[in-house]
Order: structure tokens, then sequence, then C-alpha cells
């Protein structure tokens, strides 16, 4: 195990777009880690909000710090562009190391973060990206935002050193968080999410794009993965039962439909795609299997 406080080969990295209202909460908790990251590599993607001035200080203040820059002067947006910007900050990193974690500037850590998700790598060999799981306060009640047990969350997931080269880095596609735990699990390395390390995400996954336009991205991104048409029927009519009500399901359908008539690019790898619809096809057995009615 590692010590509490120990030096270890682990660094961190962040894409920051006008995140002037988040950062100096994510740097407070970020500073207060029982375990340091070796070094944490903020890439500054263009901010116009006062945003870049925090990190300068921070850049002064912290050694373990190293603020870099990119002057794209679009939007922020989700995607291959966030693969992009964590690519970016990984090239510029100078340390070798064992983990590496990907973290949102809009995420409050608990003290302890880093310490228990490198635990759960210690006690796995077979782990090849973990994360926590993500509360939103609202009204002075936590709201935990469910996923999969094997989906690890985009906003703050960490990388076993060999996992992340055996899947070839981090994909520069739309859907590239999900894309990593399939590539992962293809090659047999194991991905999860652990719903008792939880940290705040001041923002609801999504927010910042709207509610309809997170789902209908959603849909297009299960095209880029190769979903099968029956699976995501089934994502379609689940959605249908949550906020916002029946058209959030339509709405699924049409960005997985929209990407398919406008001929996304797709991944190109057909094992991999087997291996996902396999998948798909396993689970829908089973919530089959769950729901039927017992024989007598």
């Amino acid at each position: 195990m590692y010590r509490s406080g120990e030096k270890m080969s682990h660094i961190v990295v962040t894409p920051v777009k006008n995140e002037v209202d988040f950062l100096h909460q994510t740097i407070d908790s970020m500073a207060k880690q029982t375990i340091l990251p070796s070094e944490w590599i903020i890439v500054d993607d263009f901010s116009t909000d006062g945003s870049r001035k925090i990190l300068e200080d921070a850049e002064k203040e912290f050694e373990w710090i190293k603020l870099v820059k990119m002057n794209d002067e679009s939007k922020r947006k989700r995607g291959m562009k966030i693969a992009k910007l964590i690519n970016f900050g990984l090239e510029r990193s100078d340390t070798e190391w064992s983990f590496f974690s990907k973290i949102d500037a809009d995420i409050i850590l608990p003290k302890n973060y880093f310490e228990s998700i490198i635990s759960e790598f210690e006690n796995d060999d077979e782990l090849g990206i973990g994360s926590g799981n993500c509360f939103v306060e609202r009204f002075g009640k936590k709201k935990v935002e469910k996923v999969e047990f094997d989906h690890t969350r985009g906003a703050l997931k960490t990388y076993r050193n060999e996992c992340l080269s055996e899947i070839g880095g981090i994909r520069e596609v739309d859907g590239w968080d999900g894309f990593d735990n399939m590539m992962a699990q293809f090659h047999g390395w194991k991905t999860k999410n652990f719903p008792h390390i939880l940290v705040e995400h001041r923002r609801k996954t999504g927010s910042n794009e709207g509610v309809m336009r997170c789902i209908f991205w959603a849909g297009k991104k299960s095209h880029i993965l190769r979903y099968s048409w029956l699976y995501l029927l089934a994502k379609g009519i689940s959605q249908m039962v949550k906020w916002p009500y029946f058209i959030g399901g339509i709405c699924l359908i049409m960005g997985f439909l929209w990407a398919k008539v406008t001929r996304v690019e797709s991944m190109g790898d057909e094992e991999i795609a087997l291996f996902i619809r396999k998948k798909q096809r396993n689970k829908l057995l089973r919530k089959i299997n769950f729901i039927r009615p017992n024989d007598y």
C-alpha cells in the first residue's frame, strides 16, 4: 500500500475552458490530497473569463502544477475536442508515470480521493481503468449520478500505464470515454466505477450543453461505437421513462439515426464492434431473464 502523503508517479491532466466559477475549489481540493500528484498538467483552452490568471497564480504557488496553453477560439465542446486536449497535456508531461488521471475543472475531490482510487488498483492487478462516482448538490441534498458498474466517469478517471498503452492511448473521437472502457475490456482489463468513492460535480453532467442536446449527442455516440439497433432501441425506451419523459428517448434515437444518415464516421475495428455487440446482447438477455416470471 502507498502511505498517506507518499510521493508517487501519478499524474493528472485537466482541460480548462472558462471555468472561473469552479477553479478555486478544484485547486484547493487537489492541494489537500493525502497523495499529491507528481505532476498536474492543466491545459487552458483559450479561456477568456479570468481562468488563466487563476491558473497562473496556482502554477506559481505549487511546484507540481504545470500550465500549458492552447489557443483555440472555438466554443467549449465535449467528445473529440476533450480527447485532443488530454493528449496535448499528456505529451507535455515530464514524468514517468504509473497512473494517470483525467479530472475535470468543475470537480471537488475528497481529500483521500487518489489514495482510495490507487488502493483499488493495488488490490486488483487486472484493473485497467477506474473512477469514483459523482454527485451534484441541489437544495442541500446530494443526488448521485447513476452509471453502469463498469463505466468509468469521463469527468474523473484513472488509467494504469500498461492498460493505456495496450489500448493505444486516448482515441480522439466522440465517445472516447466509452470507447476506452470497451477497448480495455476487449484486451482483458477490468474497468470499474466505485460508487463508494464519491466526488462533488459542481455542474451536472452535460448541463453545459443542455439536456436535449446531451441526449442527442449520446445517440450520435452510440452510432460511433456501433451499437446494435436492438440495444439502441432498448436504451431509447429506457430513456423515455426518465426526465425529460418520452421526448428524451425519441431524441436519443434521432441522434443515432442522424449520425447514420449523415454518415458520421464510426469505429472501424470490426472485431471490437462484435465484442461490444456481444456484451450488449448478453446485457439484454440478463435483463429479460430478470423480469421473466418464475415457472411454477
